[in-house]
């Protein structure tokens, strides 16, 4: 053991690996949202080019189909945020500063080999850590956002969809009924 790996104190090597640990957790809390989000975006196209057929075009309610039109209208605003998030998380971890650190803690943090920088190296972890907390946090608004429009979109079709079908079964009754007195 040399002189150098002595005045390295445990408490910050571990330090270092703590912050590592943290930013590995937190890509891969970012890269399951990334999928989830993939899957929103999916729907929210699919959502987007739902159309009506053609009972529920004849006796769709305007209202129920504005309400509906209108729901459809903002998943427009929330695809280019779910996009970009999806396009920042996919390349976050190839971000040369990130390989740049993975190296460094394989090749100094790990088996605990000095390096003249330690405190740079600190705060880039640091900040690294910042920067997916950051991302992170905002694909969650992201993704809570496009739930949410989603399940409007949803819940305004499913309305315009039983109010329809109740409009076609009663004007079929009331044909049957009108039949009879003849």
């Amino acid at each position: 053991m040399n002189s150098s790996e002595q005045e390295v104190p445990p408490e910050k090597w571990q330090a270092l690996e703590a912050l590592w640990k943290a930013i590995l957790g937190l890509e891969a809390s970012i890269d399951a949202l990334r999928l989830g989000m993939d899957g929103l975006r999916a729907e929210m196209e699919a959502g987007f080019k739902k159309s009506l057929v053609v009972e529920e075009k004849v006796h769709a309610l305007q209202s129920d189909v504005a309400q509906w039109n209108k729901a459809k209208g903002r998943i427009h605003f929330a695809l280019p945020k779910a996009r970009e998030f999806i396009h920042r998380a996919t390349w976050a971890s190839g971000v040369p500063e990130r390989k740049r650190l993975e190296e460094l803690f394989r090749s100094h943090i790990e088996p605990r080999i000095p390096l003249p920088q330690m405190d740079e190296v600190r705060e880039q972890l640091e900040h690294l850590r910042k920067d997916r907390q950051v991302l992170f946090a905002q694909g969650n608004s992201v993704s809570q956002e496009c739930r949410g429009i989603l399940a409007e979109v949803q819940r305004s079709l499913g309305t315009l969809q039983r109010n329809a079908a109740d409009i076609a079964r009663k004007k079929r009754s009331a044909g049957r009924e009108k039949g009879k007195h003849f």
